[in-house]
């Protein structure tokens, strides 16, 4: 058998080689049965120690245009060719470029990549020119898991029509902390059991669309008011309230047949108090926003944990299959390890894959050198090689095929695809107050449309919300404030609003990884505030955090749209004149103002 192991790998090396050269597309579509594990699977027996540790790295690429004489591509040909790594995630891309960068590192790997991306809200989030889709916590609004899974079967097909085989989704994070940063709509909820109807239906989705799903993030993070992007985050549960709570959908997930778990950067002391120490001169995490470092004392990230990983993960879960890191640039690793020793403590932990080291080469070595001092048993570097490759072999990775040009474009945001994006983002709207009389607007009125946005660096809202607008009311006026505007600017917002029959204030205000919290800028407060005293119908839409209701109670009208995404923007203008029914209920409780549940119905007006 050992025979016919090394034979077969060396068969399939030879013919990456021939197909290579002859730059041709032989390859068939792909297809995966998750039923069973094929017998001859190519084992880590008949690869060198410094390719099977590159097996256990994970490197970020972007699907874009790139000279093979380019850095970037040179810099990704290193590690595919030199490390070994056995794994790519992708992040903002194009869908074709994509697809020839996949394919391309696909053919100058001598075992296949295991490509992966994020995709949480469909392939939109992470590739440019197709439908972004709602968050989870809108799908939950829907009160309908079938949209879920039908969601998450189109976004795996999608995604192994580009090459991918490795979603990193579902979110299991049930959000109970209002203040959570980076959660929030990420989340399917604050109720444990029906987040886990929510995961159980995503990862069945994305099993029919033949792609590995990702439970995230290990052991819960959404009991946490710290973002891990920029410092350690840590969850206060006892162990009961974890069994209650935080680990209820991931034993779903699990169950369901979840093929890789993710872990997170949270120090979860109930599991494991042991401190986690402090670099003499910590490193700013690249995914933080902001200049300021951020630097938290606490009990180690579960990423390094045995007892987490280990014990709790693979011995009282029972779960078998491929344990992934979150992002090891993170600020709550970065201000803690360096790269060497994160991913040195992760493997030790119990983690398979390393997910973007702050410095892959460093961290190789690292590894290398503990595996050949004894640090790291070359058992548990084997334990991870082989559930690695044998997820690639049941994902058919070794035929080295995607479906590629005419197949993608039969596949990849097609009508059918975009039509149940836009009925989430419908069915999800969620109206929590309505002063009488607000709804619907009318076409006749004069109407001031405030976007308040978070982000400086928009020019928008860039989606369709102005121009659905002003097909209604041609003489709507549309004033934005963000964190650059000028108090002559808020003025100006106030005075409009004086000179209008009713206002839409239109909050763009999120959950964005980095930036470490969800706040309205300074002039929309104060415009806000202002335009509530002078007595005008106000309506407002939060396109972002259902929470902002607690920054302004008196709110008279508020309509939940849980993003900004496109489909969401023509959703809440459509619902808002009327022209669609409102029928969504919160899957969260704001704490003081609504629970959860909560949700104003509304017919269709004629």
């Amino acid at each position: 058998m050992m025979h016919h192991r090394v034979l077969r790998l060396t068969a399939v090396l030879l013919a990456t080689a021939l197909f290579a050269s002859c730059g041709a597309n032989p390859f068939p579509p792909v297809t995966v049965d998750f039923g069973q594990l094929t017998a001859d699977a190519p084992r880590m027996i008949s690869i060198p120690l410094d390719e099977k540790v590159g097996q256990l790295f994970v490197v970020p690429a972007r699907g874009v245009y790139m000279s093979e004489e380019s850095k970037d591509y040179l810099t990704l040909r290193h590690q595919v060719v030199d490390n070994h790594v056995g794994g790519v995630i992708l992040f903002r891309s194009n869908v074709y470029e994509a697809a020839v960068l996949v394919q391309k590192l696909q053919g100058i790997a001598r075992v296949p990549l295991l490509v992966s991306a994020d995709l949480e809200a469909g392939l939109g989030m992470r590739f440019d020119e197709v439908t972004y889709g709602a968050w989870a916590m809108a799908v939950a609004a829907t009160g309908d898991p079938a949209l879920a899974e039908r969601r998450a079967a189109a976004t795996g097909r999608e995604a192994r029509a580009i090459g991918i085989g490795q979603v990193f989704a579902p979110v299991a994070d049930v959000n109970v902390n209002p203040d959570n940063p980076v959660i929030n709509v990420r989340s399917f909820g604050e109720d444990p059991e029906d987040v886990a109807r929510y995961v159980v239906a995503v990862v069945r989705g994305l099993q029919l669309g033949q792609v590995l799903a990702t439970l995230k993030h290990f052991p819960g993070h959404g009991d946490t008011a710290t973002d891990s992007h920029r410092s350690l985050a840590s969850v206060p549960a006892d162990r009961a309230r974890l069994e209650s709570v935080e680990l209820v959908p991931f034993r779903a997930g699990i169950k369901a047949g979840a093929e890789s778990v993710m872990i997170a950067h949270v120090s979860v002391p109930a599991l494991d108090d042991a401190p986690a120490p402090v670099l003499a001169s910590p490193v700013k995490s690249p995914d933080a926003i902001g200049e300021t470092l951020e630097v938290v004392t606490g009990a180690v990230p579960a990423t390094v944990s045995v007892p987490v990983v280990t014990g709790l993960l693979r011995k009282e879960l029972g779960f078998k299959g491929l344990v992934v890191t979150d992002s090891m640039r993170m600020g709550a690793i970065t201000s803690h390890y360096e790269a060497g020793e994160a991913a040195i403590r992760a493997i030790l932990a119990g983690a398979d894959q390393i997910l973007i080291s702050n410095d892959t080469d460093a961290a190789i070595a690292a590894v290398l050198a503990a595996v050949k001092s004894g640090r790291i048993p070359e058992k548990r570097i084997d334990e991870s090689v082989k559930r690695i490759l044998d997820l690639k072999q049941r994902l058919n990775l070794y035929d080295k095929g995607i479906p590629f040009v005419g197949k993608i474009a039969t596949i990849v945001d097609t009508p059918a695809i975009q039509a149940l994006e836009a009925e989430i983002a419908r069915r999800s709207l969620t109206l929590v107050r309505e002063e009488k009389g607000a709804l619907p607007l009318q076409k006749g009125t004069k109407l001031l449309s405030l976007v308040i946005a978070d982000e400086a660096s928009l020019n928008g809202p860039t989606g369709p919300l102005a121009a659905d607008l002003k097909a209604r009311v041609p003489s709507v006026k549309t004033v934005r404030l963000d964190p650059r505007s000028t108090p002559e600017e808020t003025r100006a917002a106030v005075e409009a609003a004086k000179n209008s029959d009713a206002v839409l204030v239109s909050l763009f205000v999120r959950t964005r990884s980095g930036q470490g919290k969800i706040s309205v800028p300074e002039s929309g407060k104060s415009a806000l505030g202002q335009i509530l005293a002078l007595g005008k119908p106000v309506v407002t839409v939060s396109f972002g955090s259902p929470y902002l209701l607690r920054d302004f109670p008196d709110l008279p009208t508020y309509l939940c749209a849980w993003g900004g995404q496109d489909a969401s923007q023509t959703a809440t203008v459509q619902a808002l004149f009327g022209e669609t029914a409102i029928g969504g209920k919160l899957p969260i409780t704001i704490p003081g103002l609504a629970k959860r549940g909560d949700g104003i119905s509304r017919a269709v007006q004629k």
